[in-house]
Parts: C-alpha cells; structure tokens; sequence
C-alpha cells in the first residue's frame, strides 16, 4: 500500500507544480468560463436564446418628428422598432422636429417577448405659443384659423403664435361668423359664436373700375372683382374693396332675399398716398400669409395678394405651407409704392403624401362638402387631403348641386372651381280637368247660336 499511496502523491505533486509554473489560476470559475463563453450579442446569441423580441412602439405630439433610437435612425413618428427581450435593458431615445426642443429618454427595461412598450412624446415649440377654444351655438360647425387650419366646434387651436388671427366659423344652413382674437405667449383665448339661421338669401355682383379689386364682405375675403357673392342672409352687409394705388373703397348695401343686388364702384387713384403695398405670390398658392406676425389671407393661383395700406419702413413677410418649409423675409415699403414677395416654396424633406385643394365658386359663398363631409364656405383652401381621387361638392340655396371629382397629388394644391346654375322658375302648368272645363266654357255660345238658328 505504500508504494501506492507514493505515486498518488508524486502524481499530486506534479499537476500541482504545473499550475505553479505557468502562472494560471486553476479556480474552478475561470475553467466554467473558458469552458462555456457568453458569445456577443447578434444572430449566434439569439439562436442561443431562441430569438425572443418585443417592440416600442413611438409617436410624437404633433407628428412627423425624427426618431433616434439606440443611435439609429428609425424614422418619422409614429414609428415601431423590434427589440430582443433578453438583451441590453437600456435604451436611449431622441426625438427632433424643426421648430420644437429635442426630446430625450432612457428606458431601462425591454418587453417581455411579444410585448409593445407605448413612447408618446409631447415635442414643446421652441417660441412659446398659445392655444384658442372655440365653441358655437348650435355646435359641429366648422372653424377655419387664418384662413387654414379648420377644428370642428367645439375644439381648440393648438400651438398658435403670439399675435392677431382671425377665426372663421361656418355651418350649413346658417351665416357665417368671423373675428379677431389676440393670442399670448402661453396663454389661452377663447371664441365663442351663436350662429343665426340662414332664413332668406340673396347674392350680391360687385364690380370696379378698374377692376382686380380685393372684395371683403362683412370682414370676410371673398375674391377679386368682377365678383358674384351668394349666399348672404337678408338685410344690411358692409362691402369693402382695396386695390393697390386707389383709396379703400367701403359702403353699406342692402341684400334682399331671392335676388341680386349690384354694385359697380369708380375706384379713387391715390395722388399723395402715405402708405405702400406689399404684392404676394407663391408656387404652389394656398400659402398663409404673415405681416409682421400678423395673418393678412393666401395666395390664390392666378392672383397676387395685394396687402394695402403698408405703414412705410421695413416689414418682415412669412409663408407658411403644410408639407413646406417655412419662408421668411423683410421688405422695404416706400409711401405710393409697391413691393413683391414672388416664391417658389421648398418642399419638406420627406413627401407627405398629402396635398392640398384650392375652392371656388360661381357665385362665391356655396357651402363646401369634401367626400360629404361640410369644409366651410368659399373661397376656401382644404389642406392636408390624403393623395387621391375626392368628390367635391357644391351647394347653395336657389341653386342646382354642382359635383367635381377631383385628383390629389402629393405635396401639390388642386384648384377646383364650381360652376352653380339657377334652378329654373317652373312655369304652372294647366291639367285634362282644366282643359276639358275650357273646352266645355267655350262650346256653350256655339251651341246656344246654333239653336237660334233653327
């Protein structure tokens, strides 16, 4: 036995003194990780693991914002990214947009496999804005901001700059409302309208001399001169024409219900004008137009928009345009004089599969349906329509329907113009009981000769 239990030790002694030599440490952790390695994240892990994934799923108030996500770029908002359950619990998320503060998170957690984590970010406007509430009596009618952007009632005006705006606020069968409001920096103003129901209309034709003039009527832009306006309610509206180099033309007219009522106006050139003008077109029309941060109208294909009464001295002119960038400018406005601001907008970097449709009407003031659904009255631009084939409607009191089928193509503005007809006056017709009663009246004399005769 003893020689045996030697050689044990000898053997001991040896295996020992190899690890001594070498310097490696023979603890048994090390040996289970060299003997089974932990490979790197990637396809060989996840055929490891069995390849379990969940998804955050990330959108953005308002949309359309880039998504930096784990330093990828993912996309536009709202976006949906796959990610392995059992890989690294954190996750850097960036969300950008011109004109708003970047927003930035860290998620420390993954979904369970098959699981949607839910990212909403509310993106702050870098110039701090301001909110309307408009409401209305009787409500669902149709409130259009500047001209643009339209809520139905009631409903709220998000992220509006400092400033004066006006609200329009329509529905079929009654008049139409408009306003002025004043909105802070952060703060919140309010419109509220009792819409009066459209009784009796009538339609009024208004020309110039010379003619091209802006006309507005009760405060509201409705085209240039020639001009028929429908759709008016009975009684007094105040008619108002501008026209670059002549003095405003403004006077009250009375709308009698059923028929037209017209005015031709002799424009007064302007010999000794204190103030300018300022000419505004853009490619593609249907652009807001600011002065100084206030809302003026939009361009319209085919006319310039002629700002009148421009205080001498340099102003500050901005497009905006949905699916756009913005463009600003300064001008500078001499007394009896007038500048232009003529651009070719720049579209945004990522096609937004929207356009837009310019509406028209002869007479103006016809209710406007897009796809059935009420938009306001014209003139009036729809923004934002998804590309495709629309209907477009038109309607008026005392007038046939008129229908438009129209194409929209992204990024680009469809004008559509609808021709109203009178409905015809019905002349009365006379029925066989009326005729045979005639014919009868008529034969008694010729009867009654007859038998004088005999």
């Amino acid at each position: 036995m003893k020689p045996i239990a030697i050689i044990l030790c000898a053997l001991c002694f040896t295996v020992t003194g190899v690890g001594w030599v070498s310097g490696e440490d023979t603890s048994s952790n090390a040996v289970t990780m060299e003997l089974n390695p932990i490979p790197p994240e990637g396809m060989a892990y996840r055929d490891r693991i069995g390849g379990d994934t969940g998804y955050f799923s990330i959108s953005s108030a308002p949309s359309g914002a880039d998504v930096i996500f784990d330093g990828r770029f993912l996309g536009e908002t709202p976006v949906t990214t796959e990610v392995y359950s059992t890989g690294s619990p954190s996750h850097s998320i960036t969300i950008s947009m011109y004109g708003y503060n970047t927003w930035t998170r860290t998620y420390n957690q993954n979904p369970s496999p098959g699981q949607t984590i839910f990212v909403n970010a509310n993106l702050e406007p870098i110039v701090q804005t301001g909110t309307i509430d408009v409401s209305s009596s009787p409500s669902g009618a149709i409130a259009r901001l500047d001209g643009g952007m339209t809520i139905t009632t009631p409903g709220t005006f998000r992220y509006v700059s400092p400033g004066y705006h006006t609200v329009e606020i329509s529905r079929a069968g009654y008049y139409p409302y408009s306003t002025s409001v004043t909105v802070g920096p952060g703060g919140v103003s309010s419109v509220s309208a009792s819409l009066s129901p459209m009784q009796t209309t009538g339609t009024l034709r208004v020309t110039s001399s010379p003619s091209g003039a802006e006309v507005s009527v009760d405060g509201i832009y409705r085209g240039y001169t020639p001009l028929t306006v429908g759709s008016l309610g009975s009684g007094r509206h105040t008619l108002s024409l501008y026209l670059s180099g002549y003095q405003d033309y403004s006077r009250n007219v009375e709308i009698t219900s059923g028929s037209e009522t017209y005015v031709s106006a002799s424009l007064t050139p302007v010999y000794q004008p204190t103030t300018g003008d300022i000419i505004v077109s853009s490619v593609p029309d249907g652009a807001s137009i600011f002065l100084d941060g206030n809302y003026r109208g939009k361009t319209f294909q085919g006319n310039p928009f002629d700002i009148t009464g421009v205080v001498p001295g340099t102003h500050t002119v901005a497009l905006l345009k949905g699916g756009y960038q913005d463009y600003t400018t300064t001008v500078a406005v001499s007394a009896g004089k007038f500048s232009t601001v003529s651009v070719s907008l720049t579209p945004g970097s990522v096609p937004s599969n929207k356009g837009d449709i310019t509406v028209q009407s002869s007479p103006s003031g016809a209710d406007v349906y897009l796809d059935n659904l009420y938009k306001g009255f014209t003139p009036l631009t729809i923004d934002e329509v998804p590309a495709g084939s629309h209907v477009v409607t038109f309607k008026m009191p005392g007038y046939s329907d008129a229908q438009y089928t129209v194409q929209v193509a992204s990024d680009k503005t469809t004008p559509v113009m609808g021709l109203l007809t009178l409905v015809p006056t019905a002349a009365p017709t006379s029925s066989p009981l009326s005729t045979v009663i005639v014919a009868g009246a008529l034969a008694i004399p010729g009867i009654l000769f007859l038998g004088r005769r005999r």
